[in-house]
């Protein structure tokens, strides 16, 4: 009986249970402790693949830039090559000054959708209509990079930029424009031993080589095709394939234009191993952190320590939970170590209650500084557009009059904005269609446009945007608002104009759209202005993606601008306003 006593007060003595209850305790911090190790090699692996593939795109800047330019000169010489196509010597004479005068391209053309191109910066008209690559580009309207290594008019290795030229959604044929690989070589970069990178690419999604960044004629380090194929179907990343020559090699890809290039580089797996090395010290560390706690445990727990502070643990968990009752202090007969401790979270809770206060009272305060700023902020634009209103009462000249009523539209939306911060209840919470529907508004009350004989259509529905993107997406929205009311037109056969706004959220992404009718003629004076490039930088600076452009509703032609930005995700926080 007296053995059966003894072995129950051995199980049943503290240190004993605080030891069996440390080792389960231990036990997940050995599971973290491997999980946390295996995360960080991830880690290692993801950056290293990320540099990788940010020294490809580094090392083909400027083939990229070259590439890039020779795509938007094709699209800017579209309508001035349309424009003169009826006379070929003419059209030819243009592209030959404008080649001359780039000094950067080898030879532009436009080749009509019959294939036989009579405009070319030089050379005698060639008939592409028997071409494979012409037939399916034909087929297949895009635009796109391909690589000719004895061009049909220059006789040299070019990389072609080609761009589909529509009017009235017909496709008209090809704006092309070649960059000899003399040019690219020119500006490749040298070769960076240290780096470990021994070949970059340009390629198209075709999986054509157009030019190497840093190696000519370095197609050895390429992969197979079907692999290349492969490669090219994943868009970006890294991967591990044996290249043309049977050496295994690393390959980081980087898609540049989406659909239309892709940056290529070819590694040596020798300088760039994979794998990283494992910790054993922080594997071990929860093991000698058991032994360490049983060592405290055995020699240092007191049952009459773990009672008292027990108590103290009731009172803090009751403080924690929002009870803000006084302490009830500790016995005398308590250790005195623990009735200092007793004493010091009584001063703490009463510092903390006090603090609680202050911060209360401070957060109040600085809500409504708040509003008062937002108030002033939107008084102060209104004076600015009042003003502007004066001057241009004074002012004779229609177009300098209509340059400030564009100042003060955006002005008075600014205004709007700053008046809906400061009219909301809580500053944190911002619903973006309040926003749209102030501005929408505002604008139709000092719109030149005779709105009544206008058909409007809206749909705001409850979108959340985050602070930052708020203000620009909103000024982009006023400026898109003016330029639909200042073009709006009625088309053909219609009785009135028509407006047709709508702020909708389709899987967390917010989408604006404004519509307006135009007559058949009116599109391209809605092209190219002031409003379309502040549009275009809002939409930069919220890294939104903005379609600008003409639109058919129901048959009606039209003008549209659609802006697609993402909302706040909930575990986002909340911008300060």
């Amino acid at each position: 009986m007296k053995q059966r006593l003894a072995i129950f007060d051995i199980s049943d003595r503290l240190a004993t249970r605080l030891a069996i209850l440390m080792t389960l305790a231990l036990a997940p911090l050995g599971a973290i402790s491997i999980y946390s190790e295996y995360q960080s090699l991830r880690a290692q692996a993801r950056s290293n693949d990320a540099m990788l593939i940010r020294r490809t795109i580094d090392a083909v800047a400027g083939q990229r830039g070259l590439l890039e330019s020779a795509m938007l000169s094709a699209h800017r010489l579209t309508p001035l090559v349309l424009e003169q196509l009826d006379d070929s010597a003419a059209c030819s004479d243009f592209l030959r000054e404008f080649v001359s005068a780039a000094d950067l391209f080898a030879f532009a053309g436009f080749v009509p959708r019959d294939g036989t191109m009579t405009c070319a910066s030089q050379g005698e008209p060639v008939d592409f209509s028997n071409s494979e690559r012409m037939q399916s580009s034909m087929a297949n309207a895009r635009s796109f990079f391909s690589f000719q290594p004895n061009g049909a008019i220059t006789g040299r290795p070019v990389v072609v930029a080609s761009r589909p030229v529509f009017v009235d959604g017909a496709l008209l044929g090809y704006m092309s424009i070649s960059v000899s690989q003399h040019t690219f070589a020119l500006i490749a970069a040298e070769l960076d031993q240290q780096s470990g990178l021994r070949a970059t690419y340009l390629v198209n999604p075709a999986g054509e080589t157009l030019t190497s960044a840093d190696i000519p004629d370095a197609a050895e380090r390429l992969p197979g095709r079907s692999e290349l194929l492969s490669i090219l179907a994943q868009r970006n990343g890294v991967f591990r394939e044996v290249s043309e020559d049977g050496e295994r090699r690393m390959f980081t890809l980087a898609e540049l234009i989406p659909g239309q290039l892709y940056a290529l580089g070819s590694w040596s797996t020798d300088q760039w191993p994979s794998g990283a090395v494992i910790n054993f010290w922080r594997l071990s560390f929860p093991v000698l952190m058991w032994f360490a706690s049983l060592a405290v445990v055995m020699f240092a727990v007191d049952y009459m320590v773990v009672r008292h502070l027990k108590r103290l643990n009731s009172q803090l968990r009751r403080f924690a939970l929002g009870n803000r009752a006084e302490f009830q202090r500790l016995p005398e007969r308590a250790p005195s170590e623990l009735r200092e401790i007793d004493s010091t979270f009584s001063k703490m809770a009463l510092l903390i209650r006090r603090d609680e206060r202050e911060r209360e009272e401070a957060l109040t305060e600085k809500t409504i500084l708040l509003k008062e700023i937002h108030h002033r902020v939107k008084n102060n634009l209104q004076l600015i557009g009042s003003i502007l209103n004066l001057q241009m009462r004074r002012l004779q000249d229609r177009e300098a009059r209509s340059i400030l009523k564009g100042v003060q539209s955006r002005v008075r939306s600014l205004a709007t904005i700053h008046r809906t911060l400061y009219e909301q209840d809580r500053i944190s919470e911002r619903y973006a269609a309040s926003f749209f529907d102030s501005i929408l508004q505002e604008t139709l009350s000092i719109a030149s446009t005779d709105s009544t004989d206008m058909q409007i259509t809206k749909q705001f529905d409850a979108v959340d945007l985050p602070h930052h993107k708020i203000i620009p997406a909103s000024l982009l929205f006023a400026e898109a608002l003016t330029n639909a009311l200042k073009y709006a037109m009625a088309p053909a056969g219609a009785q009135g104009t028509q407006l047709d706004i709508r702020l909708t959220s389709i899987d967390r992404v917010a989408e604006l759209t404004v519509w307006n009718s135009v007559s058949d003629t009116c599109s391209e004076q809605m092209d190219n202005g002031l409003g379309q490039e502040l549009m275009t930088a809002f939409a930069l600076q919220i890294h939104g993606d903005i379609e600008i452009g003409p639109a058919q509703r129901d048959g009606v032609p039209g003008w549209q601008v659609r802006l697609r930005i993402a909302e706040q995700t909930p575990s986002q926080p909340a911008a300060v306003a």
